[in-house]
């Protein structure tokens, strides 16, 4: 039989006694061979410096230095020739029990200059190895990536002749997979083992292999495409569809497993036209929107995974005609503002899927030249939209719609009212006791081309909210601005809290303002 040991490649010499170490780099590796019935020692060599006559295997138990055995090696090199030869059988080997010991080589036993090279590899002392490998799943496929392996060894005890589970022994495995690995196992006490393999969809048509020296068995596991099915709920028919609206598209999609039932198929990505969507929910479904741009076939199909035998569909689209309008549109700016437009996306000819619907930004510009959207919002074709961007509003400015998949720009509003401002607002006096009064004070002016004038005859409310936990803002009075914007009005002192004063009564040509919040102390 043939070398059936782990080996393992050492270069670090421990010498004895290391006074008298040479400076050597050796480099070999010992494994085992049966020959006629007896465990031989296996020297390999790629050292020309050292002479297989010089050289003694030392033969330990793991996690001992008990040496059990020393056998020198047999094979010889002429006294005046070169060593050509890598590999040197030892003596036979005799060890007390069966099982997987420890090795050093000693190069120069006995002399001054003794070299020794611990744990250079394993010798696995069992006769006639006997190998059985099974799996517990019989292909791969999507259901049957993860694969368990699981064998035993057996050998003959060279003292006994009784066929014993081969403890500790190393046996390398490979698969023969475009990203198949290798590596070794080792058999436990009972000589069994067990290996779990991880399979991809890159993987196809496996064959695994494990060994031990001249035993080798192999598990063929063959790979199982399953099939994916597509179904699509929406749209069906020919799409007639407005110029860059955006058309629905839904449907499921399920897997056939292994046992031919129909299972969804979760967190798999498909493309529309093209171009990708999102995953798969959990329960297969999933839901998307296909811009139209222009007639023809429209494929959706399971994007590429090699788990999968995949089915595509397509819908047909008629040539888009370019229809698309605003309707019933208004903008307008309230006191805080806010702009708001309303209206409806609709078509001035034809008709459209239910459910279709396009992206559609607000645009801003101070000129009514240069534009910049303020954000978008998507509006389904028929149904009426009320939609605020989070840019606010000025003096004087130009708002308008853009339907972005058809380049359709709406009319243009400007829109506008004059800015105020609460100035001088103050709550006095700071410090105050209790029943005593309190004067709420200040300006209002308003903004007049590029300066700020007194804004007469307006209402300025006064707010209070006490310092208690859970405490609300509550209005306590008003008072109107004199000639000159000026404004007072007096309160009573009850508990200690906050106070402001707000312009929110205001015409529909300004906005309102709010002053600052001002903390009273009450004694």
């Amino acid at each position: 039989m043939g070398t059936t040991a782990l080996t393992v490649f050492a270069s670090t010499l421990i010498a004895a006694p290391a006074a008298q170490a040479a400076d050597v780099t050796l480099t070999s590796r010992t494994s085992t061979q049966e020959k006629d019935g007896r465990i031989h020692a296996v020297y390999e060599s790629y050292d020309d410096h050292v002479r297989p006559e010089d050289v003694s295997i030392r033969i330990r138990k793991k996690g001992s230095d008990r040496v059990l055995d020393t056998v020198r090696i047999a094979d010889r090199c002429a006294p005046e020739s070169d060593c050509w030869d890598m590999k040197f059988l030892s003596e036979p080997v005799t060890l007390p029990e069966m099982g997987v010991y420890t090795t050093d080589v000693v190069v120069g036993e006995g002399r001054p200059d003794e070299l020794v090279d611990r744990d250079n590899g394993e010798l696995d002392y069992g006769l006639a190895p006997r190998l059985t490998v099974t799996s517990d799943r019989q292909w791969i496929s999507y259901d049957n990536h993860l694969i368990t392996v699981s064998g035993t060894l057996v050998a003959e005890d060279p003292n006994t002749r009784e066929v014993k589970p081969f403890a500790g022994a190393g046996l390398y495995h490979r698969t023969s997979a475009p990203y198949g690995g290798d590596g070794w196992l080792r058999t436990d006490d009972e000589g069994r083992f067990t290996d779990t393999l991880h399979f991809s969809g890159e993987d196809t048509d496996v064959q695994h292999h494990y060994s031990f020296g001249a035993e080798r068995e192999t598990i063929t596991l063959p790979f199982r495409k399953q099939e994916l099915k597509l179904k699509v709920d929406a749209p069906l028919g020919v799409v007639n569809a407005p110029y860059g609206s955006e058309v629905p598209v839904r449907g499921k999609l399920i897997r056939v497993a292994d046992d031919g039932t129909e299972k969804p198929m979760a967190g798999y990505g498909l493309t529309i036209g093209g171009k990708g969507v999102l995953p798969t929910r959990k329960d297969g479904s999933f839901s998307a929107r296909y811009t139209v741009k222009q007639g023809g076939t429209v494929r959706i199909e399971p994007g590429e995974w090699g788990w999968f035998h995949p089915t595509a569909h397509s819908l047909e689209v008629a040539e888009p005609p370019r229809t698309s309008t605003f309707t019933s549109l208004k903008a307008g700016v309230d006191k805080y503002r806010k702009v708001t437009f309303t209206g409806r996306l609709g078509v001035s000819k034809g008709s459209y899927p239910a459910g279709a619907s396009a992206v559609v930004a607000i645009e801003h510009s101070t000129d009514g030249k240069t534009w910049s959207s303020a954000g978008t919002f998507t509006a389904k074709y028929g149904a009426t939209f009320t939609e605020s961007p989070a840019e606010k509003g000025s003096t004087g400015s130009h708002w308008r719609l853009r339907h972005t998949g058809a380049s359709l720009n709406s009319a243009s509003f400007k829109l506008g009212r004059k800015y105020t401002e609460l100035v001088d607002d103050d709550m006095t006096p700071e410090g105050v006791r209790k029943g005593r009064t309190l004067t709420a004070r200040g300006s209002l002016v308003q903004k007049s081309g590029s300066s700020w004038k007194a804004f007469p005859g307006q209402t300025v409310r006064v707010y209070f909210k006490a310092s208690t936990k859970g405490a609300t803002w509550k209005k306590l009075g008003t008072a109107k601005t004199l000639s000159n914007g000026t404004f007072s009005k007096k309160f009573t002192a009850r508990q200690d809290g906050t106070w402001q004063i707000r312009y929110v009564d205001t015409p529909s040509t300004h906005y309102a303002d709010h002053g600052r919040e001002d903390y009273i102390d009450v004694r």
